[in-house]
C-alpha cells in the first residue's frame, strides 16, 4: 500500500507540472532575462532603475489581466488602448480645470469604461461579430472621442496625487495596490462562479451552455470587466506620465494580447493564468527596459514586441494543435 501511495504521489506530481508547464517555463524565461539584463547592463541593477521596470509595467499588468478573460473565451479585446487614452484624457480633462474633481473623474473613467466594455459585449453576443472585429471598430470609434475631448497632449495632473500613486509610501503603495488587484482577479478567475463559467464557456461552448450557463452574459460581463481593468491601467499610466495625451494607450492593446499569451493564454480559450502574465509583463517589461538602457531605437523595440508577439502566437498555436 505504501509503495502504491509514492506511485500515486509521484503521478499527482507530474499531472500538476504538466498543468503548470506553461506558466513555469515563463518564469524561467523571466530569469534568464533578467539575467541577460545584468550582463548586458550596468545600471540596469541601481535601485533607481529597477524601481522604474517595476512602477513603469504596472499599468500594462492590469490591462493584461483583463485581456486574458477575453483570451480566455478564445478572443481578443483590441479597444483597451482606447479606453486607456480615454481614461487619460477625461482625468486629465476634469482635474486639470479643478483638482478636487479628482474622484469624479475616477467615476466617470469607470462609466466609460464599463460602458465601451457593454458595447463590446453586446456586439459580440446580440450582434454576432467576432470579438477581433467588434472591438476594432469600437477601438477606432472611442480613439476618435479620446481625440475630439483632447487633440493633442496637454494639461498637468496634481503632482501631489500622482507621486502618491506611483511613489506613494516609499513605493509601497504602487506594490500593496499591485498585490490587492492581482489577488482580486486571481479569486474572481480561479474561485468564484463566474470564473468558472469563463473557463468552461471558453474550453467548450456547447457544453457550457448544455450544463445551463448563460453563454451571452458571461461574454458581457467579461468584455465589462476587461474595460475597468484598462479603466485602472489608465488611471496609473496617467499618474505615472502626470499628464494628458489622447495617444497614451495606442500600444497597450498589442502589448496586453502579448502578455497574456505569453503568460500562458491558449488563443483557442479556456485556458491561461494570473501568475503567468506577471511573468509575461515582467519579461516585456525588460525587454523595454534594456533596450532604453542601451539607446536603442524605439522603432526597433516595437520589432522586437513584434517578434515576440509572433513567437508567443506560434507557441500557443502549436499547443493548440496538440489537444
Amino acid at each position: 500500500m505504501e509503495k502504491a501511495g509514492i506511485l500515486h504521489s509521484k503521478h499527482d506530481r507530474l499531472l500538476l507540472f504538466k498543468r503548470k508547464s506553461e506558466v513555469i517555463f515563463v518564469y524561467i524565461f523571466l530569469v534568464i532575462f533578467f539575467i541577460a539584463a545584468m550582463l548586458l547592463s550596468d545600471r540596469f541593477m541601481t535601485e533607481r532603475n529597477l524601481r522604474n521596470l517595476i512602477i513603469s509595467n504596472i499599468g500594462l499588468l492590469f490591462v493584461a489581466y483583463g485581456q486574458l478573460f477575453i483570451v480566455l473565451l478564445g478572443g481578443v479585446d483590441l479597444s483597451v488602448g482606447s479606453v486607456i487614452s480615454l481614461t487619460n484624457v477625461i482625468c486629465v480633462t476634469m482635474i486639470t480645470e479643478n483638482p478636487s474633481t479628482w474622484f469624479l473623474a475616477f467615476i466617470a473613467s469607470l462609466a466609460a469604461g464599463a460602458g465601451v466594455g457593454l458595447v463590446n459585449g453586446l456586439l459580440v453576443v446580440r450582434g454576432r461579430l467576432q470579438p477581433i472585429i467588434a472591438t476594432l471598430a469600437t477601438q477606432t470609434f472611442f480613439a476618435g472621442v479620446a481625440l475630439y475631448i483632447m487633440p493633442g497632449p496637454e494639461g498637468i495632473l496634481p503632482s501631489e496625487l500622482c507621486k502618491f500613486i506611483t511613489k506613494g509610501w516609499n513605493y509601497l503603495f504602487p506594490l500593496f495596490l499591485t498585490l490587492i488587484v492581482s489577488t482580486v482577479v486571481w479569486l474572481l478567475l480561479n474561485r468564484s462562479r463566474f470564473g468558472r463559467a469563463v473557463l468552461a464557456v471558453g474550453g467548450n461552448e456547447q457544453s457550457a451552455k448544455s450544463s445551463g450557463i448563460s453563454v451571452g452574459t458571461v461574454k458581457i460581463r467579461s468584455f465589462i470587466f476587461t474595460s475597468l481593468m484598462a479603466v485602472m491601467a489608465g488611471l496609473f499610466i496617467s499618474a505615472y506620465a502626470t499628464s494628458g495625451s489622447p495617444l497614451i494607450g495606442e500600444v497597450y492593446s498589442q502589448r496586453s494580447i502579448t502578455a497574456a499569451v505569453v503568460g500562458g493564454a491558449a488563443l483557442a480559450g479556456g485556458k491561461g493564468s494570473v501568475v503567468g502574465c506577471i511573468a509575461a509583463a515582467g519579461i516585456l517589461g525588460i525587454v523595454n527596459n534594456l533596450l532604453n538602457l542601451r539607446g536603442v531605437s524605439s522603432y526597433y523595440q516595437y520589432v522586437l514586441q513584434g517578434v515576440i508577439l509572433i513567437l508567443a502566437l506560434a507557441i500557443s498555436a502549436v499547443r493548440t494543435n496538440k489537444k
